[in-house]
């Protein structure tokens, strides 16, 4: 039994296709093919559902891959903790980020860069359901979302700011230049706001409810970025979180009565010990929460 038979396992889990799974292990189909029938013959049971193409996995073959999953997460652990003994932390950091806390990670590449200039950085913008399925199954180190949610209950959290909603609008006139502005007010402007599907929606629409009014926008999409180009381009407003708010030919009012703000931070899978890259990150975020560098920071650093 060896590690490169559970590596092609789990490729093939991941890519559904023999082909494509030998293409991302760098080896020939036949070799593939051929390692993952040595581990059943080895197990004493099938694994995989064949007929002309892979089918799917037998139960026992599922249960194989979520062993296989832990195992590689633990050999990349030992060799994690190994760099960090001699001073050097490498390798990959698998980060699953929801797509609004994009303006966090200049400031966290630059921390990594500075600590340990040998990690290279993966951050997949991800809903709340992937990442928590990326940590349950170890296919990401460490998640950046919005704390507020049930699902999050099973892990470690460690929050790293609070981040009120923001009206974004045109800077054509639109409005006065009071800091403020309510819901039901903001109701009444041409809008474009994030999906229904999104969870930040919901929480936008319950913020309407509160304050009595119900929300038409003229656009919706699941793209921060669509939206704030509609506001730099001059035809809709929308509301974004702070860190969004300072955008060229946009203005920002703070949205209130109510006022809604949401915490942002990491969260990892309990463990013990804990994995080291997730430790790693952890105890730099840390340090870098007690030094203020979260406090005042924008999309584009113009806040």
């Amino acid at each position: 039994m060896f590690l490169r038979q559970f590596q092609y396992l789990v490729a093939l889990e991941q890519e559904k296709h023999f082909g494509r799974a030998a293409e991302k292990c760098h080896v020939s189909q036949p070799s593939l093919s051929s390692a993952i029938k040595s581990l059943e013959k080895e197990l004493g049971i099938p694994l995989i559902l064949r007929q002309q193409k892979f089918e799917g996995f037998t139960e026992e073959g599922m249960r194989v891959v979520t062993w296989a999953k832990r195992l590689l997460a633990d050999r990349s652990a030992m060799l994690e903790e190994l760099s960090i003994m001699r001073s050097d932390l490498n390798g990959r950091l698998r980060i699953g980020a929801t797509p609004l806390s994009c303006p966090l990670f200049p400031t966290v590449s630059q921390l990594f860069q500075k600590r340990y200039p040998s990690v290279q950085l993966d951050i997949q913008f991800i809903g709340i359901d992937q990442l928590v399925l990326g940590l349950t199954n170890f296919e990401i180190d460490i998640g950046v979302t919005y704390l507020e949610n049930p699902a999050l209950d099973r892990f470690v959290t460690m929050a790293l700011y609070e981040e009120p909603l923001y009206l974004l609008l045109p800077d054509n006139g639109w409005l006065d230049d009071s800091p403020t502005i309510s819901w039901a007010e903001a109701s009444k402007l041409p809008l474009c706001l994030l999906s229904k599907s999104m969870r930040e929606r919901k929480i936008m629409d319950d913020a309407f409810e509160e304050a009595g009014v119900q929300c038409q926008p003229v656009l919706e999409s699941n793209s921060i970025f669509q939206l704030a180009f509609h506001a730099m381009a001059g035809d809709l407003a929308t509301i974004v979180p702070k860190r969004f708010a300072h955008l060229p030919n946009t203005k920002q009012k703070l949205l209130e009565a109510p006022t809604v703000s949401q915490t942002l931070g990491l969260v990892w899978v309990h463990g013990n010990p804990v994995l080291p890259m997730t430790k790693a990150t952890s105890a730099l975020m840390r340090e870098a929460l007690e030094a203020g560098a979260f406090e005042n920071f924008s999309f584009l650093g113009l806040e």
